[in-house]
């Protein structure tokens, strides 16, 4: 596996400051968050090639197109979901190849598809000029640019500012087992907050993240997309 410095010196080589999505959890998975099984394939080696890696991820997956171009997967159709079977991945691929993309060569992510959760969360950081790596935590999703249902902290935070920040929410009702539902990991989303500052802090040279959304479950939380921007050299 390779390290953060690694992946940012990958970035910086190919003269780029936007990780991929693909890049973006990989680098989560080295501070030990967790993420759905996922593997790159060269769209050049072909549909074949693509359904090969599907059979060895397992069904039902999720294709997406991976490119630092494309910020928003779903708007653009870079994202196919609930992919069944070969049949299904053959008729993702060829959608997936209609996209227009600036890159010389495109890259298909296959990744396993996460169970539905409890709820969506968002995590991210930001290098704020005044006060410097700033962690952010709220309800995810879709929703998060309607409710703005957030809560910051500088960084790096302790278990305590994890704990308020988690319970500052609006939206934590819906983490704390509304209506009768499974509550959320709480030590799993404290932990993931801590990680998400202390690499923000330790790496001023991520100028954002965005971890949109972290499916909550009961026992564990999935970080099923993210986005690392790195700041101009």
């Amino acid at each position: 596996m390779a390290t953060v410095d690694e992946i940012i010196a990958k970035v910086r080589s190919e003269n780029r400051k936007i990780l991929t999505e693909f890049e973006s959890k990989e680098l989560l998975q080295t501070i030990g968050i967790s993420i759905p099984k996922q593997a790159l394939v060269l769209a050049s080696n072909g549909a074949d090639e693509v359904i090969k890696t599907c059979d060895a991820i397992g069904y039902p997956l999720v294709m997406k197109l991976m490119s630092d171009k494309i910020v928003h997967k779903s708007d653009s159709g870079a994202v196919k979901l609930g992919i069944k079977d070969g049949a299904e991945a053959r008729i993702a691929y060829d959608g997936l190849m209609a996209i227009e993309c600036v890159d010389e060569t495109k890259a298909i992510s296959v990744q396993e598809m996460a169970p539905k959760p409890i709820a969506e969360i968002i995590i991210g950081s930001l290098q704020d000029p005044q006060f410097g790596a700033t962690v952010m935590f709220g309800i995810g999703g879709v929703l998060v640019e309607v409710m703005k249902d957030v809560s910051f902290r500088i960084a790096p935070i302790s278990d305590f500012d994890a704990d308020e920040m988690l319970h500052e929410i609006k939206g934590f009702k819906i983490l704390d087992g509304y209506r009768g539902n499974d509550k959320a990991d709480f030590e799993a989303i404290k932990d993931t907050l801590k990680k998400v500052a202390q690499l923000a802090y330790d790496y001023p040279e991520i100028a954002e993240m965005d971890l949109n959304p972290l499916f909550t479950y009961k026992d564990s939380i999935v970080a099923v997309d993210g986005r690392i921007i790195l700041k101009d050299e």
